[in-house]
């Protein structure tokens, strides 16, 4: 019984190990969802990424963040961006971490349930904005299809944005990987 019971584990543990290694090859894929914070509010986002190399990846999304400015009323913000991911490092086949870096334009909107006047000197209640983001991004593994996901990143906006210049998002989510 004894003989069967470590036959069995060595078994299971040699089908896992060439599975795990499956986990951060080129051309895996995953789709994401993601709940964060933003400086001023909320947001939600659907991510996109491809593994280029083992050891890069592409990573598009798009977002909406919702809140509350002083003197403003509410806001909503839809912003698309695009991100290469170099990895940083792992720890096993568990945890991968990976640096973004790329680009992120977005529409954001003003005043959406105000009931007062805008004054005469208020700057547009709309505009769309642009500029490069930067950031770091943890994937912890909870099997070879799904990860919990931990992403911050900073970036910075011209077209003088009506939200802030230098936006900081922070989010945890799940993926799906496949093939």
């Amino acid at each position: 019984m004894k003989n069967l019971l470590l036959v069995a584990l060595l078994l299971a543990g040699a089908g896992a190990v060439p599975a795990s290694a499956q986990r951060h090859v080129q051309h895996m894929a995953s789709w994401g969802a993601h709940l964060g914070r933003s400086e001023p509010g909320t947001y939600y986002e659907l991510s996109y990424t491809s593994l280029l190399t083992n050891h890069l990846a592409l990573r598009a999304s798009g977002l909406r963040e919702t809140g509350t400015l002083r003197g403003r009323g509410d806001y909503a913000s839809y912003a698309g961006r695009v991100l290469l991911a170099p990895q940083l490092f792992r720890l096993g086949e568990v945890v991968y971490v990976h640096l973004l870096l790329g680009a992120g334009a977005s529409y954001e909107r003003t005043g959406e349930h105000s009931t007062g006047e805008p004054a005469a000197d208020a700057q547009q209640p709309q505009r769309f904005t642009y500029g490069p983001q930067a950031g770091a991004e943890a994937d912890v593994f909870l099997g070879n299809r799904f990860s919990l996901v931990a992403t911050a990143t900073k970036g910075y906006l011209f077209n003088n944005p009506l939200l802030d210049q230098w936006p900081g998002y922070a989010s945890a989510g799940l993926r799906y990987h496949f093939r």
